[in-house]
C-alpha cells in the first residue's frame, strides 16, 4: 500500500463527527463556540468536544478545534477562558488565524500542535517557512494556491501542507470578504457570511437606465460573484504525488448526508490508489454519487493556476442541484428494529435506497413505523421513529436512507 494524504472531513455537531469517522475521515475538524469561522449552532461546547476527541481518539483518528476566527481585543480574554477550560482535552492540533491567537495557544497549551488556517492567506514558501520557524506545524494554503504550488511549499518550506479539495468556494481571497458585513452587518470573517455575492445581481451602467449588463447570463437572471464547487476527486494521484499531507473537505454546515456521501467517495479513491498507483483509475460510480448531494456546478478552482482563458469558469449562479435528497440516517438498532431521525417524511411501504460505509448501499423497504412505541403510519420531518424492514434487510449503523429527486 503506498502512503496517501490524510482525509480531513467537517462536522458541525457531535452527530456529524460520528459519520465522518464512520465513513473514513482520518480526521475531523470542529469548531469553538464564539472563536470559529461559522456560527455558534454548528460548533461543539466543551462537553460536546470532549466526547469528540473521546470518539475520534477510540477510532484511532484524529480531532482538530478551530479558533480562527478575526480576534478583535474583546475577543482574546474569551480564547484564553476557552483553552483553560478545554486544558484537558487533548486536541490533535488547534487551528489560528492571528499571530496572538498563537501566542495564547503556545502559552496555555503548549503541548498541542498549530495549524495555521486559509484566513492567513499563506501561498508561498517563504511565508510558510516563517511559520514552521513560530513553531506551526502545519499550513492551511490559500485555495488560490495551484496544486504545483502546494508540492513546491511542501518540499522547500519542511511544514505540513493542507489543502482544500472539496466543497464551497468563495470570490474573496481566502475567503476574506466584507459584502456581507457591509450589506448586512454580519461578517464572513466572523463566520456570520450571509452569502451576498450570491444574490442575483444585475449591473445598471447610469446612463442606460433600465438596460442590465449580461456579466453572467442564465434563464434566471444575471448574476455577479457566485462561485463553483471545488471537487478535485479526479486528481487523486496528483494530490497523493504532491507531498501534501491533509486533504481537507469544507462544509461544517453542511447536512450528515453531505459528510457521509463525500467522505465515503474521497476514502474510495483515496484507498483504490494506494492500492494500484500504476493501474489506478476513477471509477465513475464515485462522481454520480457527488452529484447525489446538493452542490453548485463542480470545477477545478485555482488547482492548475487562474484560468485566464477562462475566467467565467469560477462563476456559478446560486442553484444548488443533487439527484438525490436524505429520508434519515440510522441512529441505533434494538429488537424492535432500527431507530432513525427522519429528515423528510415517508410512509409505510415506501422504499429507498440505503448508503453506508465503504461503498456500501442496497435498497430497503418499510415495513412499520413506531414512533414511542404507538404505530403510526407515515412519519415526520425532524421526529425520531422506529422501524422495521420488510425481508431480510440488514442496514450498517449510521446508514442513511436515501430518494431521488
Amino acid at each position: 500500500m503506498r502512503p496517501v494524504p490524510e482525509l480531513l472531513m467537517p462536522a458541525g455537531s457531535l452527530s456529524k463527527v460520528r459519520v465522518a469517522l464512520a465513513y473514513g475521515a482520518d480526521a475531523v475538524y470542529v469548531g469553538a463556540p464564539g472563536l470559529s469561522m461559522r456560527p455558534d449552532d454548528v460548533t461543539l461546547d466543551t462537553d460536546a468536544m470532549a466526547e469528540a476527541v473521546t470518539l475520534a481518539h477510540a477510532a484511532g483518528r484524529k480531532l482538530y478545534a478551530c479558533v480562527n476566527t478575526l480576534m478583535f481585543e474583546a475577543d482574546l480574554p474569551l480564547l484564553a477562558t476557552w483553552l483553560k477550560e478545554t486544558r484537558d482535552l487533548p486536541f490533535d492540533a488547534l487551528l489560528v488565524a492571528d499571530p496572538g491567537a498563537m501566542a495564547l495557544v503556545r502559552e496555555h497549551r503548549p503541548d498541542v500542535p498549530v495549524h495555521v488556517s486559509t484566513q492567513m492567506s499563506t501561498a508561498n514558501t517563504a511565508a510558510a517557512s516563517f511559520w514552521k520557524a513560530a513553531g506551526a506545524k502545519r499550513v492551511v494554503l490559500a485555495r488560490e494556491c495551484s496544486i504545483a504550488d502546494a508540492a513546491a511549499i511542501a518540499k522547500v518550506s519542511d511544514i505540513e501542507v493542507e489543502v482544500f479539495v472539496h466543497g464551497a468556494m468563495c470570490m474573496a481571497i481566502s475567503g476574506r470578504c466584507l459584502l456581507s458585513a457591509h450589506l448586512c452587518g454580519k461578517s464572513g470573517s466572523r463566520g456570520e457570511c450571509k452569502h451576498s455575492c450570491r444574490w442575483e445581481w444585475q449591473l445598471v451602467e447610469q446612463k442606460r437606465p433600465g438596460e442590465s449588463l449580461p456579466v453572467f447570463e442564465t434563464d434566471r437572471g444575471t448574476f455577479l460573484m457566485g462561485s463553483t464547487d471545488l471537487c478535485l476527486v479526479k486528481h487523486i494521484p496528483l494530490l497523493a504525488e504532491s507531498g501534501i499531507a491533509s486533504l481537507k473537505v469544507e462544509g461544517r454546515m453542511k447536512s450528515e448526508y453531505y459528510v457521509a456521501t463525500v467522505a465515503r467517495v474521497y476514502r474510495a479513491a483515496l484507498d483504490a490508489y494506494a492500492a494500484d498507483p500504476d493501474g489506478y483509475q476513477l471509477d465513475p460510480v464515485l462522481l454520480a454519487e457527488l452529484d447525489a448531494v446538493s452542490h453548485r456546478p463542480y470545477d477545478e478552482g485555482f488547482a492548475f493556476g487562474y484560468p485566464t482563458d477562462r475566467p467565467r469558469k469560477l462563476q456559478a449562479e446560486n442553484r444548488l442541484m443533487s439527484t438525490h435528497e436524505m429520508v434519515a440516517i440510522v441512529t441505533g438498532r434494538e429488537a424492535d428494529g432500527y431507530h432513525l431521525n427522519v429528515k423528510h417524511p415517508f410512509g409505510a411501504g415506501d422504499t429507498f435506497e440505503w448508503i453506508g460505509p465503504e461503498m456500501t448501499g442496497g435498497e430497503a423497504t418499510i415495513a412499520s413505523i413506531t414512533r414511542d412505541g404507538n404505530p403510526i403510519e407515515r412519519s415526520h420531518c425532524g421526529t425520531e421513529v422506529t422501524v422495521a424492514f420488510e425481508g431480510n434487510t440488514h442496514l450498517p449503523a449510521l446508514a442513511i436512507l436515501r430518494r431521488g429527486r
